[in-house]
């Protein structure tokens, strides 16, 4: 199982903090489901696949890209680019 857990604008948008994935190859894998996940939770959320796209990922507490391997007991974490401060 993978640990995602959202930050920022995504984790208030989609009211989701954390979802656990049974299989991804990479992290751009996720994205379909988070998107399933948060348009069932909230079916008038504005996030779209574009907008994870943009998003900063965090792998094991190292940032990343999209395209990152993963294997069974990584934690992910997504932020939008913007967090505030």
């Amino acid at each position: 199982m993978i640990t995602v857990k959202l930050f920022g604008l995504f984790r208030l948008d989609t009211g989701i903090k954390q979802i656990t994935v049974e299989r991804a190859a990479t992290v751009k894998d996720i994205y379909p489901v988070l998107l399933e996940e948060a348009k069932k939770k909230n079916p008038r959320t504005k996030i779209t696949a574009k907008d994870i796209d943009g998003c900063i990922i965090v792998v094991n507490g190292v940032q990343t890209k999209k395209n990152c391997a993963l294997k069974d007991g990584d934690e992910v974490h997504l932020m939008s680019p913007v967090c505030g401060g």
